[in-house]
């Protein structure tokens, strides 16, 4: 996929960031009890998921990952809802998938990227 040098994605998980929240995420994993849709999708217990991996080497695009605490003050009023993955471009950010988009892909590395590949499509 051919993209311009100043475009990301941004994957903003519905979670706190630093190490408490980390150490408590991987408690919650190891229970099955996961609070957002898209870290179960691109992270295990132990790190990101081999299946999400691949996913990222095929889209070809750099993706960043911020906490819903870290986000610029200018990013947050466009987040209604997490978690989601916005697309930024130079300085304007828009959400490419909001949370139900997220939620219907299920478990599904494959799904997520599908998804990702269908909006940046329509974004174009």
């Amino acid at each position: 996929m051919k993209v311009a040098p100043h475009e990301a994605l941004v994957f903003v998980y519905d979670g706190r960031s630093g190490i408490a929240a980390i150490a408590l995420d991987v408690v919650k994993k190891l229970a099955g009890r996961e609070d957002c849709a898209l870290c179960e999708i691109t992270y295990g217990p132990t790190g990101k998921r081999g299946a999400w991996r691949e996913c990222e080497r095929r889209l070809e695009l750099p993706i960043e990952e911020r906490h819903r605490d870290d986000l610029p003050p200018a990013w947050a009023a466009r987040v209604d809802t997490l978690p989601c993955v916005l697309l930024r471009r130079g300085d304007s950010v828009r959400v490419l998938l909001d949370r139900d988009r997220i939620e219907a892909c299920g478990r599904r590395p494959e799904a997520l990227e599908l998804a990702i590949r269908d909006a940046l499509r329509a974004s174009a």
